[in-house]
């Protein structure tokens, strides 16, 4: 998830499935379903990136090291 496309088509789709889920439960309870699970993709799209210095291209990867 590094481009800001597949973060646009990610909330896209959490966006759609809270609105669906806000029909039967209610606007507010669909609304703060977005907030929590936003939170919880965005601590893990941050916290799970490489370190500095450790990507390599994919060229310069080699089967067995």
């Amino acid at each position: 998830m590094s481009t800001l496309e597949e973060r646009v088509l990610i909330y896209t789709a959490l966006a759609v499935q809270c609105a669906f889920a806000s029909v039967f439960v209610g606007l507010w309870i669909g609304a703060m379903a977005f907030i929590p699970v936003a939170a919880v993709i965005e601590a893990l799209f941050w916290f799970g990136l490489p370190g500095p210095g450790t990507y390599r291209p994919r060229e310069h990867r080699t089967l067995f090291n």
